[in-house]
């Protein structure tokens, strides 16, 4: 009879071991397609014989396996954090090409086109008031579009801002759920498929925002470090960072907002450290791309740049030119003013000089000999002479230049961010192989865990059956 009840106690103990294989398999099929969920292999035993104890072998243990592989979740990470940098690029450098638009229909190549047109229609008649007043229509339409870009700059740089705001409060808000998930972990270190799953899917999630560098401790709770040198989360703290505006560095003349920086909980800079990720990509157009182009910190910016260019090109025409025939002559008034030390910069404040009129356009140059019409004439070929005005360049020309700077930035993170999404494919894929659930293989393995069941249930059957034979052989008394 010991012998029987031994063998009972191991085939109860490998119906127990097959139902939690079961269990193991048919939580696999549930959680196929959640997100960061690893393929959890339920491992077969069989036990052996132990000697000091006399338990006898034949019951089976089950011991489940975590498919996760370390490698396979770092690689998805970091190209997760690359394509985040460049779609983020994609997204926040487009609405600069509404500004830097270098087709002649738009606004800022269009206002120096009919700007130099006006010009050129004066020069035939200086003294025409039609003339006049159309030079001073085109130069307000100039100081206008000008206006407008600044202002249009000025809000992308304002969107910009708030995009980093929001951005690193969601990464603390990643970190504070990192560090939650390790309390539950810390407080029962068992192995938890889902809990892994969630952890794993929140560290994807925040991988896209910047780059990170996880480790990986006891029970599986997660130690996180940003630019794998500040730490996020350690074991159960987190360290929010914050985004800085550096108000000390700025330069107000030169308009535009001071640069942004990342600090630590212990205000240390930590910009240097964010080379991917959603972050990276937004500080570099906040940081680099707008201050060339408005201004900021110690840099002019190329829109304010053309804009006192061309203001002080043609106010020095005119200022050498005259509007008398004879002498005395009267030099010519200023056609644009500007404010170099406002907040909107020198293209944000450009207009047309408010006491200047028609009469008061320096068409004639003084000579000696005297030209009725020199002044004007250089005025309508100043966009086109060589070498020209700004960095020996005209006007439409370095328009031109930023506005290809601008598109070569477009197409470059274009252009990354497609061959990114591939790469972010093909690290997804090695990661699904290496710990993903195959449904076809899951439904395979029920089938072989069934049968096993039923046999260890008939193995019971059998020996309930034989007890029950010898029960009855035993003589009533």
């Amino acid at each position: 009879m010991g012998s029987l009840f031994s063998a009972l106690d191991a085939a109860s103990q490998s119906i127990q071991a097959f139902e939690r294989a079961i269990n193991v398999t048919q939580n696999n099929v549930t959680n196929a397609n959640s997100p960061g969920y690893a393929n959890q292999v339920p491992q077969l035993i069989s036990q052996d014989f132990q000697s000091n104890t006399g338990i006898p072998s034949g019951g089976v243990l089950e011991v489940t396996q975590d498919t996760r592989s370390a490698y396979a979740d770092t690689a998805v990470q970091q190209q997760l954090s690359l394509q985040g940098m460049y779609q983020q690029l994609q997204t926040t450098l487009a609405p600069l090409q509404t500004v830097f638009d270098v087709s002649s229909s738009s606004a800022i190549p269009s206002a120096l086109n009919q700007l130099f047109q006006s010009f050129s229609q004066w020069s035939t008649q200086p003294s025409n008031g039609n003339y006049q007043a159309g030079v001073l229509n085109a130069a307000q339409q100039t100081a206008s579009v000008f206006q407008q870009a600044a202002v249009q700059l000025g809000q992308i740089q304002a969107s910009t801002t708030n995009d980093i705001q929001s951005t690193v409060a969601q990464i603390n808000q990643d970190a504070a759920t990192l560090q939650k998930f390790n309390q539950q972990i810390a407080q029962n270190p068992q192995a938890n498929a889902g809990l892994s799953a969630q952890v794993e899917n929140t560290l994807e999630n925040l991988s896209g925002l910047a780059n990170i560098q996880v480790l990986k401790g006891i029970g599986g709770t997660v130690t996180v470090l940003l630019g794998g040198q500040t730490a996020l989360v350690e074991g159960l703290q987190m360290n929010a960072i914050q985004a800085v505006n550096n108000t000390a560095s700025n330069n107000a003349s030169l308009g535009g907002a001071p640069n942004i920086s990342i600090q630590d909980s212990n205000g240390n800079d930590i910009t240097s450290q964010i080379s991917s990720g959603s972050l990276a990509g937004l500080l570099n157009v906040r940081n680099n791309v707008l201050p060339s182009l408005i201004g900021g910190g110690q840099q002019v910016g190329g829109l304010n740049t053309l804009a006192q260019g061309l203001a002080d090109s043609i106010n020095n025409v005119l200022a050498q030119g005259t509007t008398s025939s004879a002498p005395p002559y009267q030099a010519g008034s200023p056609l644009f003013t500007y404010n170099a030390n406002a907040p909107a910069g020198i293209a944000g404040t450009l207009a047309v000089s408010s006491t200047i009129t028609g009469s008061q356009l320096a068409a004639a140059n003084p000579g000696p000999p005297f030209v009725a019409n020199s002044a004007a004439l250089t005025l309508a070929g100043l966009d086109s002479s060589s070498p020209g005005p700004i960095q020996g360049q005209g006007f439409t020309q370095y328009f031109s230049s930023l506005t290809a700077s601008v598109g070569n930035a477009v197409n470059d993170a274009n252009t990354q961010a497609t061959a990114q999404s591939q790469l972010v494919a093909q690290a997804q894929s090695l990661q699904q192989q290496v710990s993903g659930v195959s449904l076809d293989a899951q439904a395979v393995q029920l089938v072989q865990l069934q049968t096993a069941y039923q046999a260890a249930s008939k193995v019971v059957t059998v020996i309930d059956q034989i007890m029950q034979s010898l029960i009855a052989m035993v003589p009533t008394p």
